[in-house]
């Protein structure tokens, strides 16, 4: 039997009927284009985490649950998937005296205390209760200290609400990680 490449012209190709295909050499073919869809929800997955940089935008994780800090319906919450709900971009400053500041990129309120016993993110301006002092700690991460007058705040969480809250005890302070993004 003859090779229809090499023994018919293209003409005798083109006029060939119904069941006769012709065949296209894989490499003159493109791909189809890949279907359009939304991103990929948002996962606290992956990631390394590093000291927090002045100019830098950060996840902040919570070590022992792998959950971000999120800012969501104005009040900040700890959440795995929070998809386009939740704001969990944290830009990070410093002022010259050394304090750092955590501001969520999209509605540009900063992190601090609340002053009853939690943590918000209302202000639009840090004042002295969005001061952040990081602390690294030996079995990693940090802890997250804000002032409240003169003692030391820390950011903690319990794993079962996942609602956050102040504590003065440094062995009950979570620690976190801040993952550049």
């Amino acid at each position: 039997m003859d090779d229809a490449w090499t023994t018919r012209t293209q003409s005798d190709a083109s006029s060939l009927s119904g069941t006769t295909g012709v065949y296209t050499p894989t490499h003159t073919t493109s791909s189809p284009p890949a279907a359009t869809s939304l991103p990929a929800p948002f996962s606290t997955d992956g990631g390394i985490g590093s000291a927090p940089e002045a100019g830098e935008t950060y996840m902040i994780r919570h070590v022992d649950t792998g959950k971000a800090v999120t800012l969501s319906g104005g009040e900040l919450v700890l959440r795995t998937d929070p998809g386009m709900n939740g704001g969990w971009r944290w830009h990070c400053s410093e002022t010259e005296d050394g304090w750092l500041h955590f501001r969520e990129t999209v509605s540009g309120v900063y992190l601090g205390r609340d002053g009853w016993g939690g943590f918000q993110a209302n202000k639009r301006s840090p004042n002295g209760t969005e001061r952040l002092l990081i602390r690294p700690r030996e079995a990693g991460g940090y802890n997250i200290f804000a002032m409240d007058w003169w003692k030391l705040g820390a950011l903690c969480t319990r794993d079962t609400d996942g609602k956050l809250f102040e504590t003065k005890e440094v062995a009950k302070a979570s620690r976190w990680e801040f993952v550049r993004v």
